[in-house]
């Protein structure tokens, strides 16, 4: 979809329901989330890596983060990088992130008309339900769908669940997030996709005919009937 045809579909009641990845979407974890990489590589006595290339593994599953951070795949390799970032997780993670100014008032506004949302996530049920609820956002979430429930994005699962646990068909569910990743699980589940481009992709690492949007406030707008970008 172009963005005349998701704001047409906004505005006739096409999409009945908003799905939101978290990391660079909904709202940011980096801080956490680069602790919890250095203090993996550091424990198992690898070097540091660029704090780019860090960045780049947010919303990445934690093998294929390990894999491009050391160029390694070895499975031992892999389940003790998880297991320590999973260690230092749950000390900071929850504690170091935030939404983005629009999303409590985007999900409000959701609620107020009738829009269903959703999380879906590769985040861990456990940090992802602590976020939301130190955030005041649980409530507006319907439903949240995190890699211990669904094989990681960008298989199409999770987002399949989510469509289904909100009681929407696929094609009435926008999924909104900010990376390749993302936008490769909505073509696969074959649900509507809008790039959020507050992460580290750029406008031109998703396809010519995604639509895109520089943050959420902008979806905001057009649901209260604004015209701006």
């Amino acid at each position: 979809m172009n963005e005349h045809t998701i704001r047409a579909a906004l505005a006739d009641g096409r999409i009945r329901g908003l799905l939101f990845d978290f990391d660079y979407t909904l709202g940011e974890s980096e801080r956490g989330i680069l602790a919890c990489t250095r203090y993996a590589l550091e424990s198992l006595g690898l070097p540091p890596a660029p704090e780019p290339l860090m960045k780049r593994t947010i919303g990445l599953t934690l093998d294929r983060a390990f894999t491009l951070l050391t160029g390694r795949t070895d499975p031992e390799g892999t389940a003790a990088f998880a297991r320590l970032f999973h260690e230092k997780s749950a000390e900071v993670m929850v504690a170091s992130a935030w939404l983005y100014p629009a999303a409590l008032p985007l999900l409000t506004l959701c609620r107020e008309r009738g829009l269903a949302a959703g999380v879906v996530t590769n985040k861990s049920r456990p940090r992802i339900a602590g976020i939301l609820e130190k955030e005041g956002a649980q409530a507006l979430v319907g439903t949240v769908v995190s890699v211990d429930d669904a094989p990681p994005k960008p298989a199409p699962d999770g987002l399949w669940l989510a469509a289904e646990q909100l009681g929407l068909p696929v094609e009435s569910c926008l999924f909104l997030g900010d990376s390749p990743t993302d936008e490769a699980a909505a073509h696969a589940a074959a649900m509507p996709f809008l790039a959020v481009l507050t992460g580290v992709s750029a406008r031109e690492d998703f396809s010519p005919e995604t639509a895109a949007v520089p943050s959420l406030a902008v979806l905001l707008d057009w649901l209260k009937g604004g015209g701006g970008r």
